[in-house]
């Protein structure tokens, strides 16, 4: 009798745990990691050899209340063709980690350059299930970046300085009532400037990115290799034409700049028309392609660029290179600033909330794509992307250097049925004129060396030697151009035409 009693027991728990059961099981997880992967290619280039599931957790109920979960796995993958994650015309590396459901450290395996059939990934993945009825159905699950991990202190007149800070924030009066945000955002620059007066030395070098939170400050960090003991730091800044001028007046030793933003620097156009010539900005390498972006809703009948006459467009902040390319390529487009109401944002992500709350109309932004902060608005509220009109390109490519035709390719963002024309400005990393040839050459042996390249983020995997000109129409740092064997002087020249 108790064997029969503790086999119905056990029977009866089974069946129990089957239903509180959150995903499908092994096989069927396997799949549906499969069919998104066939989905982003169009084929099968990219085969799940083995997966492993690692449990699983609840999330919020949707909007209909049916219940979420959120599947862990592990897998190993196969590529049954090849693939080149730094072919900027090909589909990006982080649309494979975003398509497993991984972020950008959880992917292993791509190295440097072209990956032949038969090599392997490893993945550390995650799924989104929701439940209908009986069935749980598969949805991407957007990637989290990675936490930033903050560097320890050291004692000193620093460590003291600190501490006085403190206590002058939490006991003078009147500045207990201050908004914490401004506090913060004080205290922010101040560390930010202080990174940038650091000097590249034994444990790496310093960048001059742009806002927190931006393509910049993550593909900065998707450079660091794991355990390396020279590596690379951002700090935050406003943009490409505040990282220019800092970099000329010798306030930051590198930073990244929009190539076309750097070919008016050095030319004193754009941005830079009351300055002057920028006399000491020098180009070390193109790093990955930032295509123009032209954001609306879904359901707002624009189907073209020119169709914002009258509309509300934010074009990015004055210290950003997106302002100065945004309003180039409406003038392409037969806009000229008084013919749409200009949009001052705080930052992209303010922007493309607005555009979703039906406050303004448009956003423009050139960024790397997939834009992140578009995939996560995207998902509540339908987007598309506006293509550039061909004859405006080739005016563009006619007037204004550092420029690249470029496709943002379909399935980019999983709404995007068809390839969208546009024109891609080079994320430039540039440096002083003054900076030591030697530093100059030990940061781009970090960046071009093979033996880094696997142990990096999948951002990072963009990058690409034979790639390392594209785009640069200012002169070279010395050490770059012996680096790289071309001679250091750059005329700034208009880029090649755009084609259908």
């Amino acid at each position: 009798m108790r064997p029969c009693l503790h086999g119905l027991l056990l029977g009866f728990a089974l069946i129990v745990l089957a239903g509180c059961a959150r995903g499908p099981d092994e096989a069927g997880l396997q799949r549906d990691v499969q069919a998104q992967l066939d989905t982003l290619f169009g084929n099968r280039v990219l085969a799940v050899t083995s997966l492993k599931r690692q449990g699983s957790a609840p999330l919020a109920a949707t909007g209909n209340g049916g219940p979420q979960a959120v599947v862990y796995y592990n897998a190993v993958l196969t590529f049954t063709g090849p693939y080149d994650p730094s072919d900027w015309s090909g589909l990006s590396p982080e649309l494979i980690a975003n398509a497993l459901g991984a972020t950008d450290d959880g992917v292993i395996g791509f190295g440097s350059g072209r990956i032949e059939a038969g090599s392997e990934l490893r993945a550390y993945g995650s799924m989104i299930y929701r439940r209908t009825g009986d069935d749980w159905q598969a949805s991407p699950l957007r990637p989290a970046a990675a936490p930033s991990v903050a560097a320890g202190g050291q004692a000193g007149a620093a460590g003291d300085l600190i501490v006085r800070l403190s206590g002058v924030v939490n006991t003078t009066p009147g500045l207990r009532d201050v908004d914490d945000a401004i506090v913060a955002e004080e205290l922010d620059h101040a560390v930010q400037n202080i990174k940038l007066r650091g000097k590249a030395g034994e444990q790496g070098f310093v960048v001059a990115t742009g806002p927190a939170g931006g393509e910049y400050t993550r593909f900065v960090e998707s450079l660091r290799p794991r355990g390396a003991a020279w590596s690379v730091m951002q700090a935050n800044t406003d943009g490409s034409v505040a990282n220019a001028l800092m970099i000329d007046s010798g306030e930051a030793s590198f930073g990244l700049v929009q190539s076309d933003v750097a070919a008016a620097a050095v030319t004193g156009q754009g941005a830079f028309a009351t300055i002057g010539p920028l006399r000491h900005v020098r180009a070390v390498a193109a790093l990955f392609p930032e295509p123009v972006h032209v954001v609306v809703r879904a359901d707002a009948g624009i189907a073209s660029v020119d169709g914002l006459r009258g509309k509300r467009v934010a074009v990015g902040s004055p210290g950003s290179g997106t302002r100065q390319t945004a309003t180039q390529v409406l003038r392409a487009h037969g806009l000229a600033p008084g013919d749409y109401v200009t949009v001052a944002a705080r930052g992209p992500d303010e922007a493309l909330q607005w555009l979703a709350a039906g406050r303004i109309d448009a956003v423009i932004e050139v960024v790397a794509a997939p834009w992140r902060q578009l995939v996560a608005i995207s998902a509540q509220t339908p987007m598309t992307l506006l293509p550039l009109d061909l004859e405006a390109m080739n005016r563009l490519g006619e007037t204004v250097p550092g420029l690249l035709a470029l496709k943002i390719r379909r399935h980019t963002y999983g709404w995007q049925e068809d390839d969208v024309s546009t024109l891609a400005a080079t994320a430039l990393l540039v440096a002083g004129s003054t900076v030591p040839g030697p530093i100059v050459k030990r940061v781009l042996d970090f960046l071009f060396e093979n033996g880094l390249a696997a142990a990096r983020g999948v951002s990072a995997a963009r990058l690409s030697r034979a790639r390392a000109l594209a785009g640069v129409t200012i002169p070279l740092h010395d050490a770059a151009a012996d680096y790289f064997a071309v001679s250091p002087g750059g005329a700034v020249g208009a880029p090649a035409a755009a084609t259908p």
